[in-house]
């Protein structure tokens, strides 16, 4: 089990990347309720999900200054404080993308066909972004404690990454496929959001890789 210790600087860091990843957590799952309520009709319940989802993103980015304001404003390793600015990114894009699911999911109503047709499969998409980032913000957790641990979650998330991008690929091919059962505006529509959430996926995928590198450069 590979363990360092940490200065109460580095510790700082941790506890705030460690509450961003806790914040897309529970951005993702105000996303999957979105979602029931468009698969419903309730159209008149998503303002109140795009005001949840965007206070969380401004938690998020007051979270990021924070962050690199310690990080640019202390004494730190360059190549601690290089990894540790790329998972800041990382994990703010990935709430960024969330917040931009959620805008296109709420933009207008989709047709009720497009949106039953592909039920399913959207449902075990959001799924898996939920397993995902709940193993993010595990992944967090095990940074200052245990890096083996924390390489291991993230190989996991890159396995996720990869079986959403064939999610991805049959949700867009069956969109493709009813193009002329549904409106125009309602193919593109569901296009973004699909796009979207791939984008959380990628971004949580590009967080494990600045963990790579920071393991790397500590064994080096």
């Amino acid at each position: 089990m590979f363990k360092l210790r940490f200065n109460n600087k580095e510790e700082v860091v941790f506890e705030r990347l460690t509450y961003t990843a806790e914040l897309i957590e529970e951005a993702i799952k105000v996303l999957q309720g979105e979602m029931d309520q468009v698969r419903k009709g309730n159209y008149d319940q998503i303002p109140s999900h795009l005001v949840k989802i965007k206070m969380l993103h401004e938690k998020a980015e007051m979270l990021r200054e924070e962050i690199l304001s310690t990080l640019y404003g202390e004494a730190f390793l360059p190549d601690f404080k290089e990894s540790m600015v790329m998972l800041t990114q990382a994990l703010f894009n990935t709430l960024s993308a969330v917040k931009d699911a959620s805008r296109a999911l709420g933009s207008r109503k989709i047709d009720i066909k497009c949106v039953s047709i592909l039920s399913e499969m959207l449902n075990t998409y959001l799924a898996l972004v939920s397993e995902a980032a709940a193993k993010t913000h595990e992944l967090t957790r095990y940074l200052n404690n245990d890096m083996e641990a924390a390489l291991k979650i993230g190989r996991e998330i890159q396995a996720m990454e990869r079986e959403g991008d064939d999610i991805k690929d049959s949700l867009l091919q069956r969109l493709y496929e009813i193009e002329k059962e549904v409106d125009i505006i309602s193919i593109l529509q569901m296009k973004d959001i699909i796009l979207f959430i791939d984008d959380i996926l990628d971004s949580l995928e590009e967080a494990t890789l600045s963990v790579e590198i920071f393991y790397a450069t500590l064994k080096s």
